[in-house]
C-alpha cells in the first residue's frame, strides 16, 4: 500500500487532536472537581448519577415538608397551650364566682374578667403563622374561623378539613387540627349528662353535676323511647321527692335527706342536691349533648351579670357555674387531648427527618464516590498528557519539515 505524505500528515494531525481531546478532558475534570460530567464519560456511572440524585431530591423534599409541618405544628402547640393556660385562669375566677362570698359588684367584676379572657382565648383560636394563613380554619386558611356574629354568638366558619404532607415513602403527617375539633363540639357536663334547676325554684336547693354508676343501666334507659331522659326531680314537698321520665312516669320516689349529701339514684345514674328545696321545686337530669367553649364562657358571663340577691337567685346561680365548671373542665379535656397529639406529631417529624439524614448522607456518599475526581491520580495523568501532546507536536513540526528537496 502507498503512503503519501498527505495521509501521514492527516494521521498524524488526528493523533494531535486526539492527545488534545483527552487533555482538555482531563483539565475540565481538574477544574470541576468531577470524574463524569458527561454521560460519554461514563454510561453506566451517569444513569447511576441520575437515580441517586432524584433520591437526593426527594429526601430533601421530605426533609423540607418535615420543616414547615413543624413550623406550623410549633405554632399551634404555642396556641394550644396559652388557651389552657387562659382557661385555667377562667376556672378559677368561676370558682371564686362560686363560693357564696360575693356581692352583685364582685359578680359583676368576675364576669367582666373572663370577658376579656375569652377574647384571648378567641384571640388564640385565631392564631395565624407567618404567611397569614389560620391555624385552626382546616382547607380555608384564608378565612378567620371563629367570629362573633350579630347574635352575639361565637361561629365557627372555618372547616373541619385538615392538610397532611408526606415525610417519606409510608409516612405522612397531619399538618394542623381544625378549629372545629378543637373548641367547638365539646362534651357538657360529665359527658354523659348534665343537670340545671328549674327556673321557677324558690328554695335554695342545688343540685350537683352528678356521676354515672352503671353506664349499661343509663344506656339502656337513654335508648327507650319513650320513657327515658330527660328525667324531672320534683319535691312535692321540702323533703319528699319524684322522678319521673319523658313521659311522667313515676322513676323512684323518695325522700330528701341533705345529712347524707342528699344523694338520688335511678338508671345507673346519681345526683346529690343541697341546701332547702321548696314544695315545687324541679331539677332536670338531660342526656350531654355538646356546645362550644364560647357559648359556655358566654352563659357565664350572662349568669353572672344577671345574678339576683334572693337565696333562690343564688342557688340558681351556683347551678349554673358548678355545670359551667365541668363544662370548663371538658373543654380543657379537649384541648390537651389534641396538644398531646400536637406534641407526638412534632416527635415523630423530629424521628423520621433523624432517619432522612442518615439516609440523605449515605446517598451523598455513593455520590461523591462515584463522581468525585481523585485528584492526585488526574493531576499526574494530566501532566504525562501534556507532556506527550508536547512530543507529538515537536515530532510532527520536526517530519513534516523533511524534503528530499532540501538534499538536491
Amino acid at each position: 500500500m502507498r503512503i503519501s505524505t498527505s495521509m501521514l500528515n492527516e494521521s498524524a494531525v488526528n493523533a494531535i487532536m486526539q492527545d488534545e481531546l483527552a487533555l482538555s478532558k482531563t483539565q475540565n475534570e481538574l477544574s470541576t472537581g468531577l470524574s463524569i460530567n458527561s454521560p460519554a464519560d461514563n454510561p453506566v456511572g451517569e444513569v447511576q448519577l441520575l437515580q441517586l440524585d432524584a433520591q437526593n431530591s426527594q429526601y430533601q423534599q421530605y426533609v423540607t415538608n418535615g420543616q414547615a409541618a413543624n413550623t406550623n405544628l410549633t405554632l399551634e402547640q404555642n396556641a394550644l397551650t396559652s388557651s389552657t393556660t387562659t382557661l385555667q385562669s377562667i376556672r378559677d375566677l368561676v370558682v371564686q364566682a362560686n363560693s357564696g362570698s360575693n356581692n352583685a359588684a364582685d359578680l359583676q367584676d368576675i364576669a367582666t374578667q373572663i370577658s376579656a379572657l375569652e377574647t384571648q382565648l378567641m384571640g388564640n383560636a385565631n392564631s395565624q403563622n407567618a404567611q397569614g394563613d389560620y391555624l385552626f380554619a382546616g382547607f380555608s386558611t384564608g378565612t378567620q374561623p371563629f367570629v362573633r356574629g350579630s347574635s352575639g354568638s361565637v361561629t365557627y366558619v372555618g372547616d373541619s378539613g385538615v392538610s397532611t404532607v408526606p415525610l417519606n415513602g409510608g409516612t405522612s403527617v397531619q399538618t394542623g387540627d381544625a378549629g372545629s375539633s378543637v373548641f367547638m363540639n365539646i362534651p357538657q357536663g360529665n359527658g354523659t349528662f348534665v343537670t340545671a334547676a328549674g327556673a321557677g325554684n324558690t328554695g335554695n336547693g342545688v343540685i350537683d353535676t352528678g356521676s354515672v354508676e352503671d353506664a349499661a343501666a343509663w344506656n339502656t334507659a337513654a335508648g327507650t323511647t319513650p320513657p327515658g331522659p330527660p328525667y324531672t326531680i320534683s319535691f312535692t314537698d321540702a323533703t319528699d321527692y319524684q322522678v319521673t321520665d319523658a313521659s311522667g312516669n313515676t322513676v323512684t320516689s323518695g325522700t330528701y335527706d341533705p345529712t347524707n349529701g342528699g344523694q338520688i339514684s335511678f338508671d345507673g345514674i346519681e345526683v346529690g342536691i343541697t341546701g332547702a328545696p321548696a314544695a315545687g321545686d324541679t331539677f332536670t337530669v338531660s342526656p350531654a349533648g355538646r356546645q362550644s367553649v364560647f357559648d359556655t364562657l358566654d352563659n357565664v358571663v350572662s349568669a353572672l351579670d344577671n345574678a339576683g340577691s334572693t337565696s333562690a337567685d343564688s342557688a340558681q346561680l351556683s347551678t349554673k357555674l358548678a355545670s359551667a365548671l365541668q363544662n370548663i373542665d371538658q373543654a380543657l379535656q379537649q384541648v390537651s387531648t389534641v396538644t398531646s397529639k400536637v406534641g407526638a406529631r412534632i416527635s415523630m417529624i423530629s424521628s423520621v427527618n433523624d432517619t432522612l439524614s442518615t439516609a440523605t448522607t449515605a446517598v451523598q456518599t455513593q455520590i461523591s464516590n462515584l463522581s468525585s475526581l481523585d485528584y492526585a491520580a488526574a493531576t499526574s495523568q494530566y501532566s504525562q498528557q501534556y507532556v506527550a501532546l508536547q512530543a507529538a507536536e515537536q515530532s510532527y513540526a520536526s517530519i513534516d519539515q523533511l524534503s528530499l528537496f532540501k538534499y538536491l
